[in-house]
């Protein structure tokens, strides 16, 4: 059971084993490390990017621009596919990112100096093998959602996760706009709250968050921002182009951070 629980503040903090630890616990709003890329190498991969291309996800309105693959659309398929196609998946993220600088690799490095030596990539098992992180996305709006991988993975290894945050790199942020809203109405998503879902949409009605704190997560070109994906988040409309390279930082039971898309 949650505890109900307000944040300390509505500011960034600095990352550091005290904050990280808050934001598990759902007593901040978010770590921001500002200037985590610079500008150099974020033209470079987004023009790396622009090269590779964007898929778009099927059936998702508003329609949201990807490279990479997430487990969320594999949550009720064979999971045989998904770690199928992690191989592909991470030989197109290395094609961007040897063209610039590895942002998941360097958030790694940021962790084990301040937070923890216990980080890596999710694992599942023998069978299956690693999975992949760093979803490169381009979103001009997302719908009211949460991301808690005992929704949507309960019959994967991710899904023993206690806490679940989710970075995202800006590598270009609209000109205007483009917020992303986090929500905090006291405790965080609880099962009771799929009665709120949009039938035959990934997105939830709004009136779960109308008396909600409310974090404004503005996107800074070279920005790397961090929030606990189990509070309900939206993304605004912009100006302009928004993408992001990000994955998920889950904590398993043993205390380990690992990363997954």
């Amino acid at each position: 059971m949650l505890r109900t629980i307000k944040w300390q503040n509505l500011n960034d903090c600095e990352i550091n084993h005290q904050t990280f630890q808050a934001l598990l616990r759902n007593e901040i709003p978010s770590i921001r490390i500002s200037n985590f890329a610079s500008s150099e190498e974020c033209n470079k991969l987004a023009l790396a990017i622009e090269k590779v291309g964007f898929d778009f996800y099927k059936n998702v309105e508003p329609p949201i621009g990807r490279i990479g693959i997430t487990q969320f659309e594999y949550r009720n398929r064979d999971k045989l596919g998904y770690f199928d196609a992690v191989k592909k998946a991470n030989a197109t993220y290395h094609q961007v990112t040897s063209l610039s600088f590895d942002p998941l690799k360097r958030l790694a490095t940021t962790l084990r100096q301040n937070v923890s030596s216990k980080v890596k990539i999710a694992y599942e098992d023998e069978a299956y093998g690693n999975y992949f992180a760093g979803l490169i996305r381009q979103i001009n709006i997302a719908l009211l959602h949460i991301d808690f991988a005992q929704l949507d993975a309960p019959n994967w290894g991710i899904g023993n996760v206690t806490s679940q945050l989710v970075w995202n790199l800006y590598v270009k942020a609209p000109s205007q706009g483009g917020i992303c809203k986090v929500y905090n109405y006291n405790r965080q998503w609880q099962p009771e709250d799929e009665k709120y879902k949009t039938p035959g949409s990934y997105g939830y009605d709004s009136s779960l968050v109308t008396k909600s704190e409310v974090k404004h997560n503005i996107p800074l070109t070279g920005d790397l921002v961090i929030f606990n994906s189990r509070n309900f988040h939206e993304v605004l409309p912009g100006i302009g182009e928004r993408i992001t390279i990000s994955s998920f930082i889950g904590k398993m039971p043993g205390g380990d951070l690992v990363f997954w898309s």
